[in-house]
């Protein structure tokens, strides 16, 4: 659909930080911010192509709101409220979330850390509202990204004890499903498969441990693991029952 090209109608753009990773979005003449469709994709590493696919699977339309339709909207990328110079699909930032959100449960490691910034500033400046906190917008930044390089860590360690723990399976010709469940049961009490029942599987399962909902129970798993790849002798079982031991040392 075309556009008058007047003063009202400018749409403006910005680039906000996330836990330092930039994103771009876009202020609409009608006050609805959006984000455009390429740029949704590009800031957890997708081409445009594959979140066009999520929102024709999900049928979820482009932003629908005084003529931004699903048909193109101008903006000039080189300033940030003159409208006219290139053309971008706008997408509402409730799309935009859902489609990191999908990503980051299939394994999209930028998409999930987004979610995890995103969900912990939200709580830490809903507790300074209850508190009367004041903090600058640079402060808030600061600690988003000092949350993501921990859970960065915390993903490294889950997933170098998880390669670890596969190749001792590998080295001792321990069937390392069987090896997993063993160590899963010891520790939820249930196995894998029966967490799967359960529905608390998140993530991709070739990382093998994000397929536990509890954070503390999903760093026991990690630690077991470890020690269970370091013994030179046992079983399966022997393994994790001196592992357990082990960590509650």
């Amino acid at each position: 659909m075309s556009h008058k090209n007047n003063s009202t109608d400018k749409a403006k753009r910005a680039i906000i930080a996330i836990a330092g990773i930039e994103v771009e979005v876009i202020q609409l003449p009608v006050d609805e911010y959006v984000m455009s469709q390429s740029q949704m994709a590009t800031a957890v590493d997708k081409d445009e192509s594959h979140s066009r696919r999520f929102l024709a699977k999900k049928g979820l339309k482009s932003l629908s709101s005084n003529g931004f339709t699903a048909g193109v909207s101008r903006i000039n990328r080189d300033d940030a409220s003159v409208s006219g110079s290139s053309s971008f699909i706008p997408v509402s930032i409730s799309n935009a979330s859902e489609y990191w959100t999908d990503c980051a449960f299939k394994g999209n490691v930028k998409a999930q850390a987004l979610m995890v910034a995103c969900l912990q500033e939200t709580l830490q400046r809903r507790c300074d509202a209850a508190f009367t906190v004041t903090k600058t917008e640079q402060q808030y930044e600061q600690q988003a990204i000092v949350n993501r390089e921990s859970w960065e860590q915390s993903r490294q360690f889950l997933k170098d004890a998880h390669a670890s723990f596969t190749n001792c399976c590998i080295a001792y010709g321990f069937h390392a499903g069987k090896a997993h469940d063993a160590i899963t049961k010891a520790v939820c009490n249930k196995t894998a498969a029966e967490l799967r029942e359960l529905e608390v599987i998140n993530g991709s399962s070739s990382v093998g441990l994000n397929h536990i909902q509890d954070i503390e129970h999903l760093v026991k798993i990690a630690k077991v693991k470890i020690e269970f790849s370091r013994y030179r002798k046992g079983t399966i079982d022997e393994r994790v029952l001196k592992a357990l031991k082990n960590i509650s040392k």
